[in-house]
């Protein structure tokens, strides 16, 4: 009985801090916030995790505890974006994509819900993991600015799998995915003003208010 009780202590995720409101920047410069991540073998992550709402690739780094008062962070831990199902920090969802069962996946942030959901990833300059010591450290080149590259959109309509936008099929591809609202997809399709890339959360918003 005791030997039982030992095991679920150690095993149950950390208590939340008194305060979970509390931000502090870390690794690359960004902000982590108390939230929770869940992982695709089930276990539950509780822990100050990346406040970002442009999704993440290759990995998320996490501390499991706040900094002391004026003090720096500790080396954070890190754990694969592939092992991750979805993950919650200050209300922001984001979920594992996979637009294929090859491919590893990437942690997208949701920008829309609705009949059509809305998720993005902007991919930012490699990541450089230092294994030295008893914590990996990740870093990007020196010439690298965090926030900067491609942004990748994926359509959504559950249970079916995302789709990845292709940028040079944007009308065309989305028009067809929105083909049920068809004055909304003549718009896409006809490449008129306001209904590009660069407004696609409009679009889906519109959509998805349409389907009330």
């Amino acid at each position: 009985m005791l030997a039982h009780l030992v095991w679920l202590l150690a095993t149950a995720p950390p208590l939340a801090p008194a305060d979970t409101s509390q931000v502090f920047v870390g690794l690359l410069n960004q902000r982590y916030a108390w939230g929770t991540a869940v992982l695709r073998s089930g276990q539950v992550l509780r822990a100050y995790l990346p406040a970002g709402t442009t999704g993440f690739d290759g990995a998320v780094a996490y501390y499991p505890e706040m900094p002391a008062a004026g003090g720096r962070p500790a080396r954070p831990k890190i754990v694969a974006v592939e092992k991750i199902d979805w993950m919650r920090v200050q209300g922001h969802y984001s979920a594992l994509l996979q637009t294929s069962p090859s491919e590893p996946g990437r942690l997208a942030a949701r920008r829309a819900t609705g009949e059509v959901e809305l998720f993005m990833v902007r991919r930012v300059p490699p990541v450089v993991v230092n294994l030295l010591g008893s914590s990996p450290i990740m870093s990007t080149p020196v010439a690298a600015a965090v926030g900067e590259g491609t942004t990748t959109w994926y359509l959504r309509r559950p249970p079916a799998a995302a789709v990845a936008v292709e940028p040079q099929r944007f009308a065309s591809q989305v028009a067809a995915f929105l083909a049920n609202a068809p004055e909304l997809a003549h718009h896409v399709a006809a490449q008129e003003p306001g209904y590009g890339p660069a407004d696609l959360e409009k679009i889906v918003h519109q959509y998805n208010q349409r389907a009330r």
